[in-house]
């Protein structure tokens, strides 16, 4: 039986994971004095959405045929290089910097952020095979024997997003009420 429950229903984050959420819930965030933190966090997750559903929308689009081949081969290309090249970023700081500090701060939640970290690698071997299909994409003139790759690619990314989604949502109900113990104790 869970004491605790996640902000949402795809989590992967236990019950020991979820303590300082019940604590800190998310329909508190925003009155908190460790909110200005807690904002900067947030709003860099919704600019991660934000890139994940523009990919998303422009596979639609072209399934749809509501773009030609080469409006959505530019759009795609520019749109995933700045996206994932941003969210490899975000991860990385995350890895070198920011989880190994909160680790530190509150020993009980290591397994939510071995899950995490789990996840950055598991979003990394994705995104490895969809930059050689990106690659690919570059260098392609479309031929109608090609259109199953296209919409494998198209699915691959929308699936990326989804372990996407998911992550950032764990990462949220994890992190942001750390922010508030954090200053709560300062």
């Amino acid at each position: 039986m869970m004491l605790y429950k996640p902000s949402h229903p795809h989590s992967l984050l236990q019950d020991d994971q979820l303590f300082l959420l019940q604590r800190f819930p998310q329909e508190k965030w925003r009155m908190l004095p460790s909110f200005s933190g807690a904002a900067g966090w947030l709003g860099m997750h919704d600019s991660l959405r934000f890139g994940q559903g523009m990919l998303d929308h422009l596979g639609r689009q072209y399934l749809e045929q509501k773009l030609d081949w080469e409006t959505f081969q530019q759009r795609l290309l520019h749109e995933a290089y700045l996206h994932y090249g941003h969210l490899d970023g975000h991860h990385r700081l995350e890895d070198d910097e920011h989880f190994p500090k909160m680790r530190l701060q509150q020993p009980k939640l290591a397994s939510g952020f071995d899950l995490l970290e789990n996840d950055h690698h598991q979003i990394a071997e994705r995104l490895s095979e969809i930059d050689r299909d990106l690659l690919r994409l570059r260098q392609t003139q479309l031929q109608p024997s090609q259109q199953k790759w296209v919409d494998q690619l198209i699915d691959n990314i929308k699936q990326s997003g989804e372990l996407l989604y998911r992550h950032l949502a764990d990462e949220e109900d994890l992190v942001i009420p750390l922010l508030a113990l954090q200053q709560e104790a300062n």
